[in-house]
């Protein structure tokens, strides 16, 4: 397994702006953590479901890759992050459409 942190710098509300992933031997998610500045925060994958929100599409091996996306960084994070964060992820019950109601 490899544990990465995406860094999106922007503005909206609806788009997460820290992205951990867990990737198989194949680059492809398995668990995924978004956090959003509204304090929203969504984890994926696992013994979690929503598997339908990971990445249909595998990392690619070179991260600097996702860093040509303007305001996007990607680096390697240890297993132990990841868990930390994943252990604390907490998803809305209701759902990420609860908030506009």
């Amino acid at each position: 397994m490899e544990y990465v942190l995406v860094e999106w710098t922007h503005e909206y509300e609806d788009e997460p702006y820290e992205i951990y992933s867990e990737l198989d031997a194949d680059r492809r998610e398995v668990r995924k953590v978004e956090f959003f500045r509204n304090g929203l925060c969504f984890s994926y994958g696992g013994d979690r479901g929503n598997c339908d929100a990971l990445a249909d599409v595998p990392f690619p091996e070179n991260l600097r890759v996702i860093g040509q996306t303007e305001g996007m960084t990607a680096r390697s994070i240890s297993r132990s992050h990841f868990l930390e964060v994943w252990n604390q992820a907490q998803e809305r019950p209701d759902g990420f459409m609860g908030m506009f109601f």
